[in-house]
């Protein structure tokens, strides 16, 4: 995405039955994020987000530069194995003028068969009680939005970065704090998991705060702005 006040398309996934071309919901992006093409070859997108790195960040060494490249990939390899549909990446610049960058991800969960008329609460309070069995480390709540109600969880995650991205051996282990929030769909059955996540733990509340913007963008209606759709809406009423 070029345009920095728009959203992003997720394209419908093959295996959805759309009856309709009227998407499930919307979301749009503050200025900063980038849509990555998640068929694009991963060296061509290396190459591109290297640049793209340098061209914003010209102060940072090469070692930060280079760390930040790889990370971002392996990250977004994770995010393309768990069948994400719309990965964005953001970069920030903090008042010390550090390098900052943070991950969104969105992934439409369907259930092969539910009512079309889901209990929106009733998921989302499942929702919280299976992430606190899961992780019970992490904040987790329940949150109302502008489209619903929704499930939040916040906690931290430990990757192990393969070493060869670096030319070593050994894995290089991470720590990214990530928020989720679980959004039961109006349109039937399934709900959208928006998970964004970045390694630099010490500008959370500043990466926190442009998520909440995102997040509080989610809605049924189109926008008047340049913006697109979260996936395709399958049959019945919002």
């Amino acid at each position: 995405m070029n345009h920095p006040t728009g959203t992003n398309r997720v394209p419908e996934s093959p295996d959805t039955p759309l009856v309709s071309a009227i998407p499930d919901l919307w979301f749009e992006l503050p200025p900063g994020f980038t849509e990555f093409d998640l068929a694009e070859d991963a060296e061509a997108r290396m190459l591109r987000m290297a640049e793209s790195v340098e061209a914003v960040f010209s102060s940072a060494t090469p070692t930060q530069r280079f760390s930040l490249v790889v990370s971002g990939e392996y990250i977004l390899q994770t995010m393309i194995a768990a069948g994400a549909e719309h990965i964005s990446s953001c970069l920030l610049r903090m008042p010390e003028d550090e390098l900052s960058q943070g991950t969104l991800c969105v992934i439409i969960e369907r259930p092969d068969v539910g009512p079309q008329n889901q209990d929106r609460q009733g998921t989302a309070r499942r929702t919280a009680a299976q992430w606190r069995e899961l992780y019970p480390d992490a904040e987790i709540g329940l949150v109302m939005l502008p489209y619903g109600i929704s499930a939040l969880c916040i906690r931290d995650q430990r990757l192990d970065v393969p070493g060869a991205f670096f030319g070593l051996d050994a894995p290089l282990p991470s720590t990214v704090r990530q928020a989720q929030f679980c959004v039961p769909l109006r349109t039937g059955p399934g709900s959208a998991l928006l998970v964004f996540m970045t390694e630099d733990l010490r500008h959370w509340t500043d990466h926190l705060e442009v998520f909440s913007l995102i997040m509080k963008s989610v809605s049924t209606d189109e926008p008047q702005t340049e913006q697109a759709p979260v996936a395709g809406r399958t049959e019945g009423p919002e």
